[in-house]
């Protein structure tokens, strides 16, 4: 195991020591750590001359704002319904955990005294909320607004990280990649389940009223939304192979991460081209 793996390694288990709840994990989902965004955020700080405690405590108080939002997510998520417990209940001890994952990143901040990076991540909360309303809201005009959108819910924590920290080049490259990421995560939901709240949303904005409501089309409908999301994902691909390859200090974990998240891009949906 290389030296960062290790570092990342120790930065995940003392995430784990601050999120573990002896009461809230007796009634609540035990939060995911998304491992991707720790990557993104310990290559972000990786060359900057900060003491390595302090770099430590801005990413375990962005990782812990991220696992704060993903757990209010969880409030309005389905499989809660299916709950043994009460769900009004576990409802509500969601939110309190989502909201005590918040009061630690405050705490963290604050033992380092950095009011800037307070703000710079309360602003970023403030902009995935809103982007959050309008994607579930579905008020959009056009795919570009709609993939927008999509990216900064995914990457403005790491964007807040990424502009302080690192170059341009780097925050291209981190919004580039959680968006793959989320493109495929939501292809493959489609697939298995044939419903996503992000095909739905193309779907309204690809077709008219009239068209969406006449059932012999549903069959087309849906291979233009596969050909259309994976016309996205090849060209969200070739802009982050572009990126990382003007990096030169990049470090190979998160080089070897990218190239496993392109072999798990699907194969192109030429079937629509071809009949249209």
């Amino acid at each position: 195991m290389s030296n960062i793996q290790l570092h990342i390694s120790d930065i995940k288990e003392q995430l784990h020591k601050l999120i573990t709840h002896p009461y809230l994990s007796k009634h609540i989902e035990y939060p995911v750590i998304d491992e991707d965004k720790l990557l993104l955020l310990y290559t972000a700080l990786e060359s900057i001359p900060l003491p390595v405690e302090k770099k430590e405590k801005y990413i375990l108080s962005t990782m812990l704002v991220q696992i704060a939002l993903d757990t209010h997510d969880l409030v309005t998520n389905a499989k809660m319904d299916h709950l043994e417990t009460d769900t009004a209940k576990n409802r509500q001890l969601t939110v309190l955990a989502g909201d005590y994952y918040s009061g630690l990143h405050y705490q963290l901040l604050a033992k380092v005294d950095d009011i800037t990076m307070i703000k710079l991540l309360a602003s970023s909360i403030k902009q995935i909320n809103e982007h959050k309303i309008a994607y579930y809201q579905k008020e959009f005009d056009g795919m570009e607004m709609l993939m927008d959108s999509l990216a900064k819910i995914e990457s403005s924590l790491i964007q807040s990280v990424s502009q302080c920290f690192s170059d341009s080049m780097f925050k291209e490259l981190s919004v580039n990649f959680l968006l793959l990421k989320r493109l495929i995560a939501e292809r493959k939901k489609y697939c298995v389940e044939k419903s996503s709240h992000l095909f739905d949303t193309m779907k309204r904005i690809a077709f008219s009223k009239s068209q969406l409501e006449r059932s012999d089309t549903s069959k087309d409908q849906e291979t233009y939304m596969l050909y259309l999301i994976d016309r996205y994902i090849d060209h969200v691909k070739k802009t982050i192979d572009q990126l990382a390859g003007s990096i030169p200090d990049l470090n190979l974990l998160l080089k070897n991460r990218i190239q496993e998240l392109f072999y798990e891009t699907p194969f192109s949906t030429k079937k629509y081209a071809e009949e249209g």
